[in-house]
């Protein structure tokens, strides 16, 4: 799937598009954010290495869009590509889409399995859809196009807002799902007939509570994509169909089958007793100072105690939820730490003699209604991490515990609302579920809640508040339905959903922790492709035996000195650490003429590909590629580190790297600096030259492994970066499975292993032929390692290597592919 990177200079922003974004397809799109810099007294701008960051967080061979707001933001998205690998490079876009818009477009279109190619175009139409609402120009030709013919029935919308943002991708996204076309238009306003298909063409048709549309298919599948629009339109997209209740107490539902609806915040069934949960209201001293000074330091105190307690919930969300979730609490520090705010505060302390609990409760409460007043949710939702930190300063303050106190048996939590460190807090083995009267979707309690994993319904109105302590309730977090007291029925299918999902989930985790393996026995050690500690830490989590290919570019790109020994060795004695005794193979650098790098005065070349990068760079500059020798082995004592070698063509290159490898292994000993003798040199396969001459090449090194993304592009003669061309650079063509047959037969006669490390060792219907070919290691992207796990347990190595035979006499990828398919029924 494609993913997103929101790009903006304030990271609020960002994260407030991406949010947005994630309501429109519920989280089912990759999307990573890199907003504000790290200065807090200057938080606004742009940074490179986030953008870098985020990138590799949603990184896929199916393509990475970028969306930037202004100014810097373009200059940073592009020296981020610098930074990257020439392989993930091509596969990232840089958008030129209205952020916001671009953004909603573009994640919708990426959830219904579009290509790269779609994701842009639809991001870059996205204004078109406000145009044509603000009625600025007519709207586009496609849209007013009437279909011909076709099956056609008519709904009224009833649910609260219409065709707003969320449901209208919903309808996009069950329209996408269907091969047939599929039409829409507002019958109610007489609107022009819009392409059902596209967020932006729903978006102009401004349907409205009580409007009525006609939608109209024409396909195989017509009646089906009718009858899944149907019942999405009847169900009110999972919204209520009125406004909610304005005041408690509201009636119980009047049937055993009824549920109140709140807002899915976080999927998942829980069932449970329910509690109660009432935050007690601070009393706010109102006496005024006579020692102004004093009060102030008083407060400053309490600010930094409070930035302490923020700083200590940070690093202990880091550890239970991971980096990206913590860093909610980076927000709730930096509002501490606000100028404006502080001055304020100091100004009703001095100019008015308020108290310090006073005067911060004031301030607060007026940036909290700020917020409050917004038109966008998203920032509608930051007055509760105002309150949490307003809170927090004002309990220190005043010496008062307001730290929540719960049950000591499991139970579903039920609050008005909570805030971002009450929710961080929580306990998943005892809280079943959260359901609040208040809240939405995209606040910092949600995700957080998401991230802890428990269910989560909010938004369910004040009635909710009125349950009785203990009394029995169940919640989905997948559809924001609540039932108090729940019927047998209701019950047990709930109960049957979550076991399904327990079980899913339980399978995938056990099948990530086996070892990888044939039906029969037959190893196959399954690592993971990093770039640094973060990469390898997920790699891990995601039931990784060790890392196949760790890439340094990063090192030595965008900086105008090359990396020293020590700051190579620091990078890579942390993942060794991480990693243990499991294997961790590390690519010297490489780069060449399509990166700059002014230290090395490359120059720009017409076909970089073909040019001077990689080994034979390095070769040229041996300084380089020794410090990175001597950095690597001084991080391998104790650990099971490997090397190898890039863009290799020809065995002299060998034979000169490993004098070079000699050389700084004889220096580190007459300087008496540890490092493991047995580490292994090793070369990628990624030339045909290479693997038409296997047989010469394994006699020199200890492995090989296959870089299936070069050796494709360079057998079919068809660049990666292409559109045109692109779809011939397959690894799964026959000519690049016969290459790799010759290049494991080479290594296998010689008594050495070999390995794959392009995209395709990845993909699950490769890995079985790759394994029948003899690979014995696959090293992919994290997330693929349980899918391929799973695969491999499915089939012996006889029927891998039947399998194998079988793809090396057809015609074409595409031919592979559907024989795979065919003959493992996926």
């Amino acid at each position: 799937m494609v993913g997103l990177v929101i790009v903006a200079h304030s990271a609020c922003l960002a994260q407030g598009v991406k949010e947005l974004a994630d309501q429109m397809v519920q989280g089912k799109v990759p999307i990573a954010v890199a907003g504000g810099i790290d200065d807090p007294d200057n938080p606004f701008g742009t940074d490179a290495m986030k953008v870098l960051q985020a990138i590799q967080q949603v990184y896929s061979d199916d393509g990475v869009v970028v969306l930037m707001d202004l100014g810097s933001a373009l200059l940073s998205a592009e020296m981020a590509l610098d930074f990257l690998p020439e392989e993930r490079r091509r596969h990232v876009y840089l958008s030129d889409a209205p952020l916001v818009e671009g953004a909603i477009a573009a994640a919708v279109q990426a959830s219904t399995g579009a290509d790269v190619s779609q994701v842009l175009t639809e991001a870059r139409n996205a204004l078109a859809a406000k145009v044509a609402q603000l009625h600025l120009e007519p709207q586009a030709e496609e849209a007013s196009q009437a279909p011909v013919h076709g099956k056609e029935i008519r709904l009224v919308v009833r649910n609260r807002l219409g065709l707003h943002a969320r449901p209208a991708a919903q309808f996009v996204s069950t329209a996408a799902r269907f091969q047939s076309t599929v039409w829409v238009r507002n019958v109610s306003t007489g609107s022009d007939w819009a392409n059902a298909k596209s967020i932006n063409q729903i978006a102009t048709l401004g349907v409205r509570q009580g409007h009525e549309i006609a939608i109209v298919a024409d396909g195989p599948d017509a009646e089906e994509v009718l009858n899944a629009l149907r019942d999405l339109v009847e169900r009110n997209f999972g919204e209520g169909a009125e406004s909610p209740p304005p005041s408690p107490p509201v009636p119980r539902p009047t049937t055993e089958e009824g549920a109140w609806t709140g807002i899915p915040a976080s999927p998942g069934v829980a069932i449970g007793p329910a509690h109660v949960f009432v935050l007690q209201p601070v009393a706010i001293p109102q006496d005024t100072v006579t020692d102004p000074q004093a009060e102030w330091e008083h407060l400053q105190q309490a600010v930094r105690a409070a930035q302490e307690e923020l700083q200590n919930l940070r690093a202990e969300a880091v550890r239970r939820v991971g980096e990206y979730e913590a860093a909610i609490f980076d927000a709730h520090i930096l509002v501490l730490q606000d100028p404006t705010l502080q001055e304020k505060a100091r100004s009703y302390i001095f100019d008015h003699h308020m108290n310090a609990a006073a005067a911060w409760a004031r301030v607060m409460e007026e940036t909290a209604d700020a917020y409050r007043h917004l038109d966008d949710p998203y920032m509608q939702a930051r007055a509760a991490d105002v309150e949490d930190v307003k809170r927090r300063v004002l309990r220190i303050l005043l010496g008062t515990q307001t730290e929540p106190t719960f049950p000591d048996h499991p139970f579903i939590l039920i609050a008005e609302d909570l805030t971002p460190s009450d929710t961080a807090q929580l306990d998943p083995a005892r809280v079943l579920g959260i359901c609040t009267a208040l809240g939405g979707a995209t606040s910092h309690s949600a995700i957080l809640a998401r991230a802890l994993g428990i269910p989560a319904v909010v938004g369910v109105g004040p009635h909710i508040l009125h349950v009785e302590e203990g009394e029995e309730m169940a919640l989905d977090g997948n559809t924001g339905h609540v039932w108090i007291r729940p019927s047998a029925e209701v019950k047990a299918r709930l109960e049957a959903k979550r076991e399904e999902w327990l079980r899913q989930q339980r399978r995938i985790e056990a099948i990530a922790k086996r070892p990888g393996q044939t039906k029969d026995g037959r190893r196959v050690e399954i690592v993971a492709n990093i770039i640094g500690i973060a990469d390898a830490q997920a790699a891990l989590r995601r039931g990784a035996e060790g890392v196949g290919l760790m890439r340094t570019e990063f090192l030595f790109v965008g900086r105008d000195t090359p990396p020293d020994e020590e700051e190579q060795w620091h990078v890579y004695h942390e993942v060794a650490e991480l990693m243990g005794t499991r294997p961790l193979i590390i690519r010297t650098v490489d780069v060449g003429g399509d990166k700059p790098i002014p230290y090395l005065q490359v120059e720009k070349e017409p076909n970089p590909f073909l040019g001077w990068r990689g080994i034979r760079l390095c070769l040229d500059q041996p300084h380089i590629l020794k410090t990175q020798f001597r950095a690597i082995l001084r991080a391998s004592p104790g650990h099971n580190v490997k090397i190898m070698l890039p863009m290799v063509a020809d065995v002299e290159e060998v034979r000169a790297a490993r004098r070079l490898f000699q050389e700084a292994q004889e220096e580190l000993r007459a300087e008496g600096t540890p490092f493991n003798e047995q580490v292994e040199l090793g070369i990628m396969v990624e030339i045909p030259a290479a693997a038409l001459l296997a047989e010469k090449f394994a006699p020199l090194v200890d492995f090989f492994s296959v870089g299936t993304n070069d050796l494709s592009q360079y057998t079919m003669a068809a660049d990666r970066t292409n559109a045109r061309v692109a779809h011939l650079a397959d690894g799964l063509h026959p000519a690049v499975l016969r290459l790799i047959r010759q290049a494991a037969d080479a290594a296998h006669h010689a008594g050495i292993w070999i390995g794959v490390c392009g995209e395709i060792a990845g993909d699950p219907l490769a890995a079985p032929i790759l394994v029948g070919l003899g690979v014995d290691e696959l090293s992919m992207n994290p997330p693929a390692i349980p899918r391929v796990k799973e695969v491999l347990l499915s089939l012996t190595y006889e029927e891998a290597q039947t399998l194998a035979q079988a793809a090396l006499t057809q015609e074409t990828a595409q031919a592979v592919r559907r024989m795979v398919r065919e003959r493992l029924h996926v």
